[in-house]
């Protein structure tokens, strides 16, 4: 679904897409945004302005829009009514062993 459309060079146009994928780095720095605002804890609702401030993202950034499903998909993330989202018992578990192997 698109969120808005936007002027594009040389006058076609182009949209501003929920489904735009960001980088395996991006993620990863989601991933750990969570973990810290959340205290580490599965299910502690992160509102998405939190998230975007700690990986350096400002008000009106141009850069790809945030998008958590690629990590919901993988059952790292999970998308909660008030519009944040949450590190699932599986996320958590997941940055752990990272963390772990990251250390050897």
């Amino acid at each position: 679904m698109c969120a808005q459309k936007l002027p594009a060079l040389r006058g076609r146009m182009t949209a501003t897409c929920d489904d735009v994928g960001m980088s395996r780095r991006d993620l990863a720095h989601v991933m750990t945004a969570l973990w810290d605002l959340s205290g580490a804890a599965p299910g502690v609702e992160v509102p998405v302005a939190d998230i975007d401030a700690a990986i350096g993202r400002g008000r009106g950034d141009m850069r790809t829009p945030l998008n958590l499903q690629s990590l919901a998909e993988q059952g790292h993330v999970v998308a909660l009514p008030d519009g944040g989202w949450a590190l699932t018992p599986a996320g958590v578990e997941w940055i752990v062993e990272d963390r772990e192997l990251s250390d050897r």
